[in-house]
């Protein structure tokens, strides 16, 4: 299959889109006073393949000055199950990208289940000319069972120290100050003023990468589209690259069989196998988010008697951000016919002389099929 739908890219050349949110990153990374950065985006969004991308040499190339000075080291936070094995996994990579190193008999290196803050700063306090930056993905997905905010802490300690040079590049759903509250932080922390204030969003890709995304890998395949066909998909699938890779997946499988796609066909089998990663969205959106995306469905204005304008406003920013509304002329709309579809057929639209309920899924859709995506 051309099309790298779920599993991260790999290839540098196989990535599309996200110039801002890549060349942000590196000013923010690469600035003589570093800070460390947070992006947000949904699951699927491309975090991992974005935090793969910008570790990659001919990229950093690209974008830094003395890109040798760098070490990126990739840790997904979803595998750490405790501290010790988050920082013995730091110290394996470290050592791969710098080579090994006496610390020193003053320090003796921990066991694997025992290492600590102490072990890494040992080995980094030998490099003080190289910047370290930990992309840490999944990092809301850390367990409060066995992270607590004393390792928040501890990750600040190892930004602020004058003995080497670290910055971290975290992923998430949900921001910093929700995962800190989780973890027992009190939002006046000190971990906070580590981050750059305004976090990278993943939303949608911009215009310029959609069609490359949808025809290059046709092409490659032998399998061109044609510009109606891409139009097709781009309708479809909005303008999210997950979105956007399973539905032109979809539409190369049709057309494989020497048929022209039905785009209605295509759009029926995908809100039923892409459902599940909808459910998971829809989960992590709060009461307000899920009123605006049903109104909208419901072609209503969002109504104001159940929120604050205030309320509203922040929810509705973040939807944007996510990139699961846009603005349509002079409309606000779902971004994509599938996702619109699938929040359609799940919901129960108010009546007219109604207050706007809090719209909850139907009981079926929690026990949405398992499609495989092809």
């Amino acid at each position: 299959m051309p099309y790298t739908v779920g599993h991260p890219v790999q290839n540098p050349a196989d990535f599309y889109g996200r110039h801002r949110q890549i060349s942000r990153l590196y000013e923010i990374i690469g600035n003589p006073q570093a800070q460390s950065v947070t992006v947000l985006g949904l699951n699927r969004a491309g975090k991992t393949s974005f935090l793969r991308h910008v570790a990659q040499p001919t990229v950093m190339v690209r974008h830094l000055r003395h890109p040798e000075k760098m070490v990126m080291v990739y840790v997904d936070m979803a595998s750490c199950k405790t501290p010790a094995y988050f920082y013995y996994r730091v110290l394996m990579q470290l050592k791969m990208a710098l080579g090994q190193v006496n610390t020193g008999f003053l320090w003796k290196e921990s066991l694997p289940d025992q290492t600590s803050i102490y072990d890494v700063e040992a080995y980094l306090c030998h490099f003080p000319d190289r910047r370290i930056v930990l992309l840490l993905d999944d990092f809301d997905q850390m367990s409060p069972d066995s992270f607590s905010r004393h390792f928040l802490t501890e990750l600040r300690a190892m930004t602020s120290v004058t003995d080497y040079d670290l910055v971290c590049v975290t992923t998430s759903f949900t921001d910093l100050h929700y995962l800190g509250s989780q973890l027992g932080l009190p939002p006046t922390s000190p971990f906070f003023n580590i981050f750059f204030p305004v976090p990278l969003y993943l939303a949608e890709l911009e215009m310029t990468a959609i069609d490359p995304l949808t025809s290059q890998p046709a092409l490659q395949a032998g399998i061109p589209l044609s510009a109606e066909e891409t139009q097709q998909i781009r309708r479809l699938a909005g303008t999210l690259p997950f979105l956007l890779q399973a539905t032109a997946a979809r539409w190369l499988y049709h057309k494989r069989l020497d048929s022209m796609p039905d785009p209605e066909v295509v759009l029926n089998q995908l809100v039923a196998e892409l459902s599940p990663y909808f459910v998971d969205w829809w989960e992590r959106f709060d009461r307000c988010q899920r009123q605006i995306l049903a109104q909208l469905i419901a072609h209503r204005p969002i109504s104001t008697q159940s929120f604050s304008q205030f309320t509203l406003g922040e929810a509705e920013h973040r939807l944007r951000q996510y990139g699961l509304i846009v603005d349509r002329g002079r409309r606000t709309a779902v971004n994509g016919e599938i996702f619109a579809a699938w929040l359609s057929r799940h919901f129960a639209p108010p009546l007219e002389n109604e207050e706007p309920p809090v719209f909850t899924l139907n009981t079926a859709v929690t026990s949405a099929h398992q499609g495989t995506i092809i």
